[in-house]
């Protein structure tokens, strides 16, 4: 009986990500909005070798439209093609939509799919989501007294990736500008 009782309080209970997507509704609606962020990548994080750090942006707006920086390395979209940019090459690369990535890249902004996903407790205090596959394990870490999202932990395999240093904008334009005049263009469709 008390397995059945704490099983449907995890299950049922509103737990912080429902809490975290209630207070940024607004946002979420919003046509402009973006989120800035750091990653770290443990590529062998069992021995601790092989990381990095680094830090990146994501600015979605309407029509599949966004802009995403990491590093030196900056990808747009128009709606209808894909652009790649890496200032160290100054090379432009055109190519069609990658629409499963796509379609993970703006379904976190969609309300009723992001309060759909099942989400469960971990005893380490990370609320595991149902994201990203099978063979991924991604789980959300909140501030227990404030409800602020500290970090997502993403476990493939041999590799970590922690997104942390999360915060979100509110953005007046999104610029789908990249390159230089002399950057060398590639059309890959």
């Amino acid at each position: 009986m008390i397995r059945f009782i704490l099983c449907f309080t995890i299950c049922f209970a509103a737990n912080p990500l429902d809490q975290w997507i209630d207070q940024h509704a607004e946002f979420l609606k919003q046509d402009i909005k973006s989120v800035s962020f750091q990653l770290t990548v443990n590529s062998e994080f069992y021995s601790g070798q092989n990381k990095s750090t680094m830090s990146g942006k994501i600015t979605l707006g309407n029509n599949k439209q966004f802009r995403f920086d990491m590093g030196s390395r900056t990808v747009v979209s128009d709606g209808k093609v894909w652009k790649s940019y890496d200032e160290r090459t100054d090379q432009i690369f055109i190519q069609e939509p990658d629409k499963q990535l796509e379609k993970s890249l703006f379904s976190w902004v969609k309300l009723k799919k992001i309060k759909a996903l099942p989400v469960t407790l971990e005893s380490d205090g990370g609320y595991r989501i149902k994201l990203l596959g099978k063979k991924n394990d991604v789980r959300a870490y909140f501030n227990s007294d404030t409800n602020v999202l500290n970090s997502i932990v993403i476990t493939q395999s041999e590799t970590r990736s922690e997104i942390s240093n999360i915060i979100l904008n509110i953005e007046d334009s999104l610029n789908i500008d990249i390159g230089r005049k002399s950057s060398t263009i590639f059309d890959l469709r």
